[in-house]
């Protein structure tokens, strides 16, 4: 294996022994074979680590924590040890085609502004069978999306992490993950790319097969996980916004959470707090900070202020919410009509000028 190769798997397992074996397979079938594969046991108590070992390529490396670190710093520690020019995804309960890297270093050649690249999915059960809900599961990432709009991002993650392949030197740039989060760690790294002004696109290729099973830790805490994408948005959406001038979206970002069904199981102080760090962008460190501000009443005690106060405004029922809207409406119908009759005059500016000779 060469010091340097182009590709490295990164592998974060914990008691998958069912399904790792598929995995690291899907990964030695691949038509591009100059790779390294990083493997991070996060404490297994079954037999995924032998088995693992039991395949004796010497591009193979087990990572063993000491202690239950997580996913996020179980990531962490992988993309520090990785030495491959793209680092590429995929969790030990999937697995993917045979020309999946080739086809995405084909696209990344074809396209080298390009940092993340992901691909489309196919969606199975436990059992490795076509998921009943496949088609819904998979609606989300496979249709065409503008990953470099903020809009993009507000309601969903569209980019699934088992697709991607990451330029390490993007990564190392933009940072390691946020060892604090637990259900959207990923979403935060790729908010913040797109922040540092990475460019992130989808293969539309269904080239990577992902398992919906009761084991995945992404919906078992729906509050945490609101939590987590707020603190994404305020900490890389809204800012990103703000430097371009994309009012419209910090809107939509906020009223995304002002509706948002989980809102109502916070203390209605911390819902007003939250609303309120959204509203004046409050300046937050790491997932950490951003709770630790959420849930001190005496640190900003004018965020519950502003935050009762925009939920009033952001209220659906009453009248100035329609009337909100309607503006919206209008500046919008404004704002294209200026741009029209703004290119027709420059149109006809140019149309006088050939007609009377004069140059522009």
């Amino acid at each position: 294996m060469s010091d340097k190769p182009l590709l490295s798997y990164i592998v974060l397992s914990y008691n998958y022994e069912r399904y790792i074996d598929k995995t690291i397979r899907s990964i030695l079938n691949q038509t591009v074979q100059d790779f390294e594969i990083v493997v991070v046991d996060d404490c297994s108590r079954d037999n995924s680590v032998n088995i693992v070992r039991s395949f004796r390529d010497s591009r193979i490396r087990v990572l063993l924590n000491e202690q239950n670190m997580g996913g996020a710093a179980s990531y962490n520690r992988a993309v520090s040890a990785c030495k491959g020019e793209w680092l590429v995804n995929l969790d030990a309960d999937d697995w993917i085609a045979p020309h999946k890297a080739e086809r995405q270093l084909a696209f990344a050649a074809a396209n080298p502004h390009l940092d993340i690249i992901g691909t489309y999915i196919s969606v199975f059960d436990q059992d490795g069978c076509p998921h009943p809900n496949a088609e819904v599961l998979e609606e989300a990432v496979n249709q065409p999306h503008d990953f470099g709009r903020v809009d993009t991002w507000i309601g969903a993650n569209h980019l699934c992490r088992s697709s991607t392949m990451v330029r390490s030197a993007a990564h190392r740039r933009v940072g390691l993950d946020d060892p604090n989060m637990v259900r959207a760690p990923d979403y935060e790294l790729w908010t913040r790319a797109l922040r540092e002004g990475c460019g992130i696109a989808n293969l539309q290729e269904k080239l990577t097969f992902v398992r919906a099973h009761s084991s995945g830790v992404t919906h078992a805490d729906p509050l945490g996980t609101l939590l987590e994408l707020t603190y994404a948005k305020l900490h890389n959406l809204i800012p990103l916004a703000e430097k371009r001038a994309l009012h419209p979206s910090i809107a939509r970002i906020i009223g995304w959470a002002a509706h948002h069904e989980q809102l109502s199981r916070l203390s209605p102080t911390e819902r007003y707090r939250l609303l309120g760090m959204l509203m004046q962008s409050t300046s937050v460190g790491d997932f950490e900070s951003f709770k630790a501000t959420l849930r001190n009443t005496e640190e900003n005690p004018e965020l519950v202020t502003v935050g009762r106060r925009c939920m009033a405004l952001l209220d659906k029922g009453i009248p100035i919410y329609q009337e909100l809207s309607k503006l919206n409406k209008d500046v919008e119908a404004y704002i294209n009509a200026r741009d029209y009759w703004q290119s027709q005059s420059e149109k006809w500016q140019r149309a006088y000028l050939e007609a009377t000779g004069q140059s522009a």
